[in-house]
């Protein structure tokens, strides 16, 4: 199972309110946005891996701010196609056309390109820094076991030689 499938399934096993206090820190959400997630819920009768990956979406593409005209906008888009899941929101809006990707409250595009791969670098970035942790801490704890097991083996031979 991939990264993304990992994602996507906690996108589809945790409840909407739940999935954005990771946002705030665990933080208590407005009443607004919980009452935005309930409409959701009721209006287009999404599961919480839509209503999560919409989130998602829009929070990346919103420089982490919630725009209730955009996530209804594409709500109704989401609706309209029959989207079923996270999976199938992601590819929606990943192939839809970019005018339409820009919230209409937000008339400025500044760089979005610029500041997309930037971003994209910075993630590689952190990703590749905790591979290299990963990687020196499984070493460690490789080297170790190692150890172990030939000290293991030692002990096993002298209980053999005792036992002869």
């Amino acid at each position: 199972m991939t990264a993304l499938d990992k994602q996507i399934l906690k996108m589809e096993n945790t409840e909407p309110v739940e999935f954005l206090r990771q946002y705030t820190g665990g933080q208590p959400l407005s009443k607004q946005l919980v009452q935005l997630v309930y409409e959701l819920k009721k209006t287009h009768a999404f599961s919480n891996g839509v209503i999560n990956a919409l989130f998602e979406y829009c929070l990346i593409e919103n420089n982490y701010k919630i725009v209730r005209t955009y996530i209804l906008q594409l709500a109704e888009e989401l609706d309209e196609v029959g989207v079923r899941n996270a999976h199938e929101v992601f590819r929606y809006l990943r192939e839809r056309p970019y005018q339409k990707r820009q919230p209409e409250s937000s008339p400025h595009v500044s760089d979005d390109a610029d500041y997309n791969m930037e971003y994209v670098e910075t993630n590689i970035a952190l990703i590749a820094k905790q591979l290299h942790e990963l990687r020196k801490e499984m070493n460690l704890k490789f080297n170790l076991m190692n150890q172990q097991l030939d000290q293991i083996e030692r002990r096993l031979s002298q209980v053999a030689d005792w036992l002869k």
